[in-house]
């Protein structure tokens, strides 16, 4: 005897079962990041004498910094739970976007020429592979999703250059390659639409 396949309403219940961990997963890492790092800073200024360098302003960003990454990482796993055709393929597009004003930018900024390149072309690359995806093309859906995978770990080791280029925080660098990552989870997620028939 066979089982009939599964409902909507059980993918849509099993998805916000998941929803409710990861939201919970969110509030708790962010209550341990709270009290971890007043520890941290607190025997930063007391073993290294940087009590005029570590602020009040400066631990008080840094969780800041961490609960927004934290938040727009897990609104866009939420969403993806739910919808994750399109908010994999919106993140994506997103990212071409913004790596086609940080190429714009690397030029403008003297960075070296191989960057630069790179930003334009990968910014010019994900449009017509976000199109293939849509109309259901597999070959632009496998590449869309291995270069969304790739993106999320280089710029996750990249983070702390970037963060240092542009003078910002470290979890807020943190963002881009945590919504790739997502992207490229939800992107696998809906892996059945493209199967070889």
């Amino acid at each position: 005897m066979t089982q009939p396949p599964p409902t909507t309403t059980d993918a849509t219940k099993a998805a916000t079962q998941i929803a409710i961990i990861v939201v919970a997963f969110a509030l708790l890492l962010n209550v341990s990041f709270y009290f971890l790092s007043g520890l941290y800073y607190d025997d930063k200024r007391a073993s290294q004498g940087l009590m005029t360098l570590i602020t009040d302003k400066t631990v008080r960003d840094t969780r800041i910094s961490f609960a927004v990454f934290t938040g727009v990482v897990t609104l866009s796993t939420v969403g993806t739970l739910f919808q994750p055709r399109w908010v994999s393929i919106g993140i994506a597009g997103a990212a071409s976007l913004a790596s086609l004003i940080a190429g714009v930018f690397a030029i403008r900024g003297g960075m070296p020429g191989a960057l630069s390149v790179a930003l334009l072309a990968i910014g010019m690359l994900i449009p017509v592979l976000v199109w293939g995806t849509i109309v259901r093309a597999r070959a632009a859906w496998a590449f869309l999703t291995a270069l969304a995978y790739v993106l999320a770990v280089v710029l996750l080791f990249g983070a702390p250059k970037i963060r240092a280029q542009i003078n910002i925080g470290l979890w807020t660098a943190m963002v881009i390659p945590g919504l790739l990552a997502i992207a490229a989870l939800g992107l696998t997620m809906i892996r059945e639409d493209y199967r070889e028939r």
